[in-house]
């Protein structure tokens, strides 16, 4: 149960969202990897064996789309860079090893949150562009058909990209969960206790409940 005092931190549109990106974000990555390599593949016995998967992938992967657009609807105009953001990257290492006295205040996205957007953002757009030659090789509405050395490049740029996805989603969560205690809260419930708003984001904070 939430306490009273508790600040609002997202509304239900901005969980669900962010769990359907999320949660088929991880079959695609999982269902990639066992694309990838043969000693992989018994991934796909999770998900009903391999015909299933390679059906379902795609798919998942429209999904994947569509919630990130509308993510990228909700929050993009909270994650433009700003001068306290900057002072706020340099002083990375700092919040790496949790030296707060360090780390210039953060408004109710930190540096670190913003770029993470803006990188999967971009990795989105990737993903569209690299899977949809894979995925309908002969083409569509009008563009194509995609022969074999596009194809074959569009597969390099997919699983560079699924990398770098997966490599983020590690840090994502690590932050989240292990390093932040308290963070996944709020995208659990949607609302963050004033202490942990406090010590995290004192500039939104302070904006939402005063001094």
């Amino acid at each position: 149960m939430n306490d009273p005092s508790d600040l609002k931190r997202f509304t239900y549109a901005e969980r669900v969202t962010h769990w359907v990106a999320g949660l088929s974000f991880v079959f695609l990555l999982f269902t990639g990897l066992a694309f990838s390599h043969p000693r992989l593949f018994w991934i796909t016995n999770l998900v009903g064996g391999g015909s299933t998967a390679r059906v379902l992938h795609p798919w998942m992967g429209v999904l994947f789309t569509v919630s990130m657009a509308v993510m990228f609807a909700m929050w993009a105009k909270e994650m433009g860079i700003q001068d306290q953001d900057r002072a706020w990257l340099k002083a990375i290492k700092h919040y790496a090893v949790h030296d707060k006295d360090n780390v210039p205040p953060a408004g109710k996205y930190n540096a670190g949150q913003k770029l993470f957007f803006w990188s999967m953002a971009l990795l989105g757009i990737a993903y569209i562009v690299s899977g949809i030659p894979m995925w309908l090789p002969g083409g569509v509405l009008g563009v194509g058909p995609f022969y074999g050395g596009v194809v074959n490049s569009m597969r390099l740029v997919h699983y560079l990209s699924t990398v770098g996805g997966g490599l983020l989603l590690i840090v994502h969560v690590y932050l989240g969960t292990v390093a932040y205690p308290g963070t996944l809260r709020g995208m659990l419930h949607g609302s963050v206790s004033r202490a942990w708003a406090k010590l995290h984001h004192p500039l939104w904070q302070k904006d939402q409940s005063g001094p």
